[in-house]
């Protein structure tokens, strides 16, 4: 179906607003950025903010709504899913979160920080970190129909330890804290993940 012109410029007016945002967000915070300086910086009205998303809220949550196709998690799903080997299924769960936090963790920073700020984001900080452990549930789950699994580990804590190791504070301290590169941080992951939760057959070496 044919956009027109108006319909056109009025998606690149939102996509500037959100990209201002962003920035923001991620170079001020939430909490001290202003409806203004968004408007400044996306070189709109501040009526134009207030039309196309309404509040500060309404664009961190248009925002997350980015993430999964931004850090293209579909495909990355799909090779959890599709894993040959306990390894290769525990590799594609640590990408996927890696992705997500390497592409989209301004967006994520922002959200736990306006969680403080404003109660009422707390519901989508709770669904993220939902869908976070269900990521974790699903790369066990193919681990352990690879045979997989350490015998001695319970699968629900093999799923909570790997949750913990890949959630949004980890990431944050090995590549900021311990500064260590993208490629280092996943590798280090996929090592001492295997370690804890693979069968003696299937560990990185």
């Amino acid at each position: 179906m044919r956009i027109d012109r108006r319909e056109q410029m009025a998606q690149q007016t939102r996509r500037d607003i959100l990209g201002a945002a962003r920035r923001l967000f991620a170079e001020r915070g939430y909490s001290a950025t202003s409806i203004n300086d968004i408007a400044e910086e996306a070189g709109v009205a501040i009526q134009t903010i207030y039309a196309r998303l309404g509040s500060k809220r309404g664009m961190l949550l248009a925002l997350i709504d980015l993430i999964d196709e931004e850090a293209g998690v579909g495909t990355l799903a799909e090779e959890v899913t599709s894993a040959r080997t306990p390894l290769a299924a525990l590799r594609a769960g640590v990408r996927l979160t890696r992705s997500f936090q390497e592409r989209c963790g301004d967006i994520v920073e922002a959200l736990f920080t306006a969680a403080g700020a404003e109660p009422e984001l707390a519901d989508a900080v709770a669904e993220g970190q939902r869908r976070h452990r269900e990521g974790a549930r699903v790369t066990i789950d193919r681990i352990q129909k690879l045979d997989g699994l350490r015998n001695d580990v319970l699968p629900e804590r093999a799923q909570a330890l790997f949750a913990l190791s890949t959630n949004h504070e980890a990431w944050r301290e090995l590549t900021r804290g311990y500064q260590l590169g993208w490629d280092a941080a996943e590798d280090w992951l996929v090592e001492a993940l295997s370690r804890a939760l693979l069968a003696r057959r299937h560990k990185k070496t």
